[in-house]
């Protein structure tokens, strides 16, 4: 047996022409092959599509930088209704006033750090209209979705591409398990009048 990797390799996607292999072994290399293949084309789209994503997320960043603006806000009650956020600080609702770009005054509801009163200031972002508005994206979910996405679709179809190896692995086994006891069965008895 060769310890050539490569040869290894071409042997179990079944490229080397044995002439003892059997239908089901050929089947079972050619979805080998079928899958590897698949594994490759699945990460040059991923790569392809991660670049796509990264460009799209620059390009978001660009926009809403340029639309989306910070301001001072002042609190007109105390924060209520705490709950723990994503990052792991206690944040509420209160309602606030600020200033639009046109200088006219606004007012609504905003999220805050739970321990800021009445009187308080903190930093909002609202659009051109002075409208209240998500924080612009940052380089850093630009780049981790660029990586979900480039890499959520190959690990994607090798998980996928390995359950199919492996359950036609496992049907082949079990059919050339219940073939070799069917010819058992016929060769035993003779095997053992022959034994004697």
């Amino acid at each position: 047996m060769s310890q050539n990797p490569f040869a290894r390799f071409a042997r179990w996607l079944g490229l080397d022409r044995n002439p003892l292999r059997r239908r089901c072994d050929r089947v079972e290399a050619v979805v080998r092959l079928v899958s590897v293949l698949g594994v490759i084309i699945a990460v040059v789209l991923g790569v392809v599509l991660g670049i796509r994503a990264y460009g799209d997320g620059v390009k978001a960043e660009a926009r809403q930088a340029h639309a989306r603006h910070p301001v001072s806000a002042t609190l007109t009650e105390n924060v209520s209704a705490p709950r723990l956020s994503a990052a792991g600080s206690a944040m509420g609702h209160a309602r606030a006033v600020w200033r639009a770009p046109d200088g006219t005054e606004r007012a609504g509801t905003i999220e805050a750090v739970a321990a800021k009163r009445a009187g308080d200031v903190v930093t909002v972002w609202i659009d051109d209209r002075g409208a209240l508005t998500q924080r612009p994206q940052d380089r850093e979910t630009t780049i981790v979705s660029a990586l979900t996405v480039g890499t959520g679709l190959p690990l994607a179809a090798a998980a996928f591409l390995a359950m199919v190896v492996v359950v036609t692995r496992t049907i082949n086994q079990r059919r050339a398990r219940r073939v070799w006891e069917a010819q058992w069965t016929v060769v035993e008895p003779m095997w053992r009048i022959n034994g004697r």
